[in-house]
């Protein structure tokens, strides 16, 4: 059984954004899983959700310390 599909069709699936969007306002879509990752990958890389992995690399200029 594919769970990410039977939310997909089911009535609790919500749409990114709202029908009618009013300018100059701010919106935050909704996050609706296309695909999960299994329990043991979730537990090794902290989230069940591929798009909300987004591993630190510590890749800053000046390592990291403020401008001078």
């Amino acid at each position: 059984m594919d769970v990410i599909k039977e939310l997909q069709n089911s009535e609790y699936f919500i749409k990114p954004l709202p029908e009618k969007t009013v300018i100059a306002m701010a919106y935050v879509p909704y996050q609706n899983a296309e695909r999960l990752y299994s329990p043991e990958c979730g537990i090794k890389n902290g989230t069940l959700f591929p798009e909300l992995n987004k591993p630190f690399t510590a890749a800053c200029p000046n390592g990291g310390k403020a401008d001078e």
